[in-house]
């Protein structure tokens, strides 16, 4: 597993610098630090002729270069940090959406008026139905992890700022499908149903509260760095 770990950080590494190294504006940073040593090189040669007037102008090329290169980078890091919280933020509110569909149809689960499964196409495909969404938020969160848009491990988020362990939850949403699958052969009572998303729903459910709670703090963030001056 480690291995492994080691093995993505340096794919993910190798992809981002290939990645930053196809930006125009990069090599254009690094055009303006060449000039900017050049001017430095011509001045100090300058000084030491005794031009000092022609030595004062490269001078101040080069302060005047390093000065916009100072302020482009920290423009940069502030824009860099603005993307990535709008990066969090679209991910934080799409699994927001996919846990909100599944509790909608949780509670119409709970509210549908039955005692014991009847064997119905209709009644197991809609249980079925709400088993599916909920395992299809668990998929997305680990497969997410793979998505080279992200500019974070959603696996590794979840489970640090969540208290969300996907990897450790998938044999419990294996269990829940296989319940669930036998649903029309066991014939199990509507309270038997509701238990077998006992331990799912309650993941989910504080996946859904720690998320708004980490979009209200990006939102603060995000209105904060927009803001700033600096």
């Amino acid at each position: 597993m480690k291995i492994f770990k080691i093995k993505q950080f340096f794919r993910n590494a190798k992809y981002r610098v290939s990645l930053i190294f196809s930006f125009p504006h990069f090599w254009i940073c690094i055009l303006i630090i060449l000039l900017a040593i050049v001017s430095l090189w011509i001045s100090h040669a300058l000084y030491r002729s005794h031009q000092d007037f022609l030595s004062s102008i490269f001078a101040n090329i080069f302060a005047g270069l390093v000065t916009g290169l100072i302020i482009c980078l920290l423009s940069g890091v502030k824009q860099f940090y603005i993307t990535k919280l709008k990066n969090k933020k679209n991910w934080l509110e799409h699994i927001r959406t996919m846990v909100s569909d599944y509790i909608d149809l949780y509670h119409k689960l709970a509210e549908k008026q039955f005692t014991t499964f009847d064997g119905t196409e209709e009644l197991f495909n809609f249980i079925y139905d709400v088993g599916s969404h909920a395992n299809w938020i668990n998929d997305d969160i680990l497969q997410s992890t793979f998505d080279k848009s992200l500019s974070f491990n959603p696996r590794e988020y979840c489970k640090k700022y969540l208290n969300y362990d996907a990897y450790a939850l998938v044999d419990e949403f294996s269990k829940l499908h296989d319940y669930l699958y036998e649903v029309d052969i066991n014939f199990p009572s509507k309270k038997d149903i509701l238990c077998y998303f006992e331990k799912v729903h309650k993941n989910l459910m504080r996946l859904h509260s720690n998320a708004y709670r980490q979009l209200r703090d990006i939102e603060i963030r995000l209105q904060e760095a927009e803001k700033s001056i600096i």
